[in-house]
């Protein structure tokens, strides 16, 4: 199984694979800046040279790159937009700059401007920046649906993925497809999801699993996440999914809560323990 979680860069990017360590990790996530704010301070070369020697080893793989929290591809506010594509870029330049593969986004929130509007305001944003993106690859959240959010339903992804004039990937967000109305707790429900995904953006788009419980229950549409087993999707629910053939191939990556409850060593613990031979 390779599993691992989002995980600092305090002290320097290759921290990153310190703590992967620590936690008892195989892959990893990262914010290249702060994530609540629009400053993205240069990398240094010397840090960004030992991450790309080290990342080379493939010995922890792969590690994305989360975009900023306040980035929104869909808002129709020209001074919000105007910084969301700014840190696209910069964000592009640093995953070369890295050496990483995989940028993972947020699709974007339309904010009252409509789905539709929403979406093609994306897919064009996205296509913009081909020039720009090479051999590093978006991968587009699914999200719970949560107010105005795209990216709701494999529907829209794969609208995106048709829009999109380069080739992009999926993040299976186990808390938002299941707030956003897709049975992945019980075999059947996983068999169809599954299926659902085939027959729309397709299994071999899934490059990677954001492994989270939910705090709110089934097609609730709210996005809060909990630590694996102690959620509405529960034990049972996480047995069924990580020990899915399709899933078991794919990078597990924890965005659970870090309190006095669990830390990501434990609920990489509790991932483990689920899994059959």
């Amino acid at each position: 199984m390779n599993i691992g979680a989002h995980v600092s860069i305090k002290g320097g990017v290759t921290h990153a694979f310190d703590e992967i360590r620590e936690i008892g990790g195989t892959c990893g996530q990262i914010f290249t800046h702060s994530p609540r704010g629009w400053r993205f301070p240069e990398i240094d070369k010397e840090e960004a040279s030992r991450f790309r020697e080290t990342y080379g080893k493939k010995e922890i793989w792969p590690v994305l790159i989360h975009e900023s929290y306040l980035t929104n591809l869909a808002t129709p506010r020209e001074d919000i937009y105007k910084k969301s594509m700014e840190t696209m870029e910069k964000e592009i330049a640093a995953a070369r700059t890295l050496g990483i593969e995989y940028i993972k986004i947020h699709p974007g929130s339309h904010l009252g401007q409509g789905e539709e509007k929403g979406l093609m305001q994306i897919a064009n944003s996205l296509n913009s920046l081909e020039p720009e993106i090479d051999d590093i690859i978006i991968l587009l959240e699914t999200t719970a649906g949560k107010g105005t959010d795209l990216g709701y339903t494999f529907e829209q992804l794969q609208y995106l993925r048709d829009t999109i004039t380069y080739e992009t990937g999926v993040c299976l967000d186990t808390c938002h497809v299941f707030a956003a109305g897709y049975d992945i707790t019980t075999k059947e429900g996983l068999d169809r999801t599954l299926n659902q995904i085939d027959n729309t953006i397709g299994i071999s788009t899934l490059k990677a699993v954001q492994l989270n419980d939910s705090k709110h229950p089934f097609n609730s549409r709210k996005d809060e996440h909990a630590h694996i087993g102690l959620g509405e999707i529960g034990k049972e629910g996480f047995r069924v999914f990580v020990n899915h053939p399709v899933i078991r191939d794919l990078p597990l990556i924890l965005e659970t809560p870090v309190d006095e409850t669990r830390g990501h060593r434990e609920n990489i613990e509790a991932v483990r323990a689920l899994v059959t031979p």
